[in-house]
């Protein structure tokens, strides 16, 4: 199944391009993803996973077609 994986923020740097398509077997989770990348440290802490305008957990199986996207949190004072 194909996968659309968008990184934004602090997550571009997990991969040489902030958007792009992975070939994944069916049944593949969010979290192998996320592990997959590399991703651990604070980057981790605060990740926010999202399909289809929805925040979505580890344990999320990703579908054919979906866009898996990378957020951290927005903060300011």
């Amino acid at each position: 199944m194909n996968v659309k994986i968008k990184l934004f923020q602090d997550y571009k740097q997990y991969h040489e391009t902030p958007e792009y398509e992975l070939e994944l077997p069916t049944g593949t989770t969010a979290g192998e993803i996320v592990r997959q990348l590399g991703i651990r440290g604070p980057e981790l802490a605060y990740l926010i996973l999202i399909v289809d305008g929805k925040r979505v957990y580890d344990e999320y199986v990703l579908r054919e077609g979906d866009e898996l996207v990378f957020l951290a949190p927005i903060g300011g004072g």
